[in-house]
């Protein structure tokens, strides 16, 4: 596992940020799981966040404390619950964030890195 992965998978929160059809960026603070060497948006299909990084195929992620931060941009994909790492991936943000209710969550945003910026 590299530095940037443990680092951020250790982060309460982060914020993703898509762009519109319009570019206009949206951002918005998130839980994020790290696995694999990809970061995990677990929301609604039908959030903005969701819609656009379906409709783009991009996003960034960010969180940081301090002066140290991991800022991840790449290809996104939206999974949900017919994909085999579905159930797993959704188990790990439960347990990460203590609790059992999905709160309607039925998708995850999965960023696969393309540029890396970190210092942790």
């Amino acid at each position: 596992m590299e530095a940037w992965e443990s680092w951020l998978g250790e982060r309460r929160l982060a914020v993703v940020a898509t762009a519109g059809a319009d570019g206009m960026p949206h951002a918005v603070p998130v839980e994020v799981v790290v696995d694999a060497g990809k970061a995990y948006v677990w929301c609604r299909a039908s959030s903005v966040k969701a819609r656009q990084a379906a409709r783009s195929g991009t996003a960034a992620i960010v969180a940081y404390k301090n002066l140290d931060f991991v800022l991840l941009r790449g290809t996104a994909r939206i999974l949900t619950a017919s994909d085999p790492s579905y159930e797993r991936l959704t188990n790990a943000f439960l347990a990460k964030y203590e609790r059992t209710e999905t709160y309607g969550n039925d998708a995850l945003i999965q960023i696969t890195p393309e540029r890396i910026s970190a210092r942790t």
